[in-house]
């Protein structure tokens, strides 16, 4: 025969339930604050991790006020973060770092020459140009000082036919250089295989008969100059020459 439970028996479990809820509360409540009275959400804070205290472009080379250091639970520490300011000062960003972002090691190169460059959708070419890619080296190149931005003139030298002797003459002036090695790397500073420069598509075609057909070296024009045009000058020829400087 079943046992009819009371009201008043229901009302004190009820009660009982509701105080051991309680208790069980508070219990997770002092459990789960740190020492300083904040909820802790992973453990103690006391993994460093490098962090940026502003965007830092791409190329820009870091300095200890760009940097902080911010401390992570274990659980919550960014992979490869560097723990130590010193190891990221004096790099170079090798991508756009956000503000509050963990620098991490793929960040950062040592050179400025490992930075990737920013992709574009295009070269800058101006209306009714092209761009073409001539090769240059270090004897050529003027030792590799040429940079993007740069302007340079071509001298070629060559022997037309049926003319007794070999010429030398500026045949091409104030070429825009944009662009040093190939692309999908960043921007050479050095020695490079290969120059792209702004011509006219007369100039690309001829151009390229030059460079199969003569001996060519590019000359690095003065910044100064940029907006000057170039004297006509009168080709070099073995007589020009033994005559300007008295060779006998």
């Amino acid at each position: 025969m079943a046992t009819e439970v009371k009201p008043k028996s229901n009302r004190i479990l009820l009660i009982f339930g509701v105080f051991l809820a309680i208790v069980a509360f508070g219990g997770a409540l002092l459990v789960g604050r740190t020492s300083g009275g904040a909820v802790s959400v992973g453990g103690s804070r006391n993994v460093p991790a490098v962090i940026a205290k502003q965007d830092i472009p791409a190329s820009t080379q870091i300095t200890a006020a760009m940097v902080d250091i911010q401390q992570f639970s274990a659980e919550q520490a960014p992979p490869y973060a560097f723990r130590a300011k010193d190891l990221v000062v004096g790099k170079f960003a090798a991508i756009p770092i956000h503000t509050g972002s963990a620098i991490i090691d793929y960040d950062v190169v040592s050179d400025v020459s490992g930075v990737q460059p920013a992709k574009q959708a295009f070269l800058p070419i101006p209306a009714g140009m092209v761009a073409v890619q001539i090769p240059t080296g270090e004897l050529v190149g003027v030792g590799g000082y040429i940079q993007p931005d740069d302007r340079i003139d071509v001298l070629v030298s060559y022997q037309p036919k049926g003319a007794p002797q070999a010429l030398t003459k500026t045949s091409f002036t104030n070429l825009h250089v944009i662009r040093v090695g190939p692309a999908g790397g960043a921007n050479t500073r050095g020695i490079s295989s290969s120059l792209t420069v702004i011509v006219t598509l007369k100039q690309a075609e001829d151009l390229k008969w030059a460079l199969d057909n003569t001996n060519y070296k590019f000359v690095l024009k003065s910044v100064k100059d940029y907006d000057v045009p170039d004297p006509d000058t009168s080709s070099t020829s073995m007589d020009s020459f033994t005559s300007t400087y008295r060779i006998r």
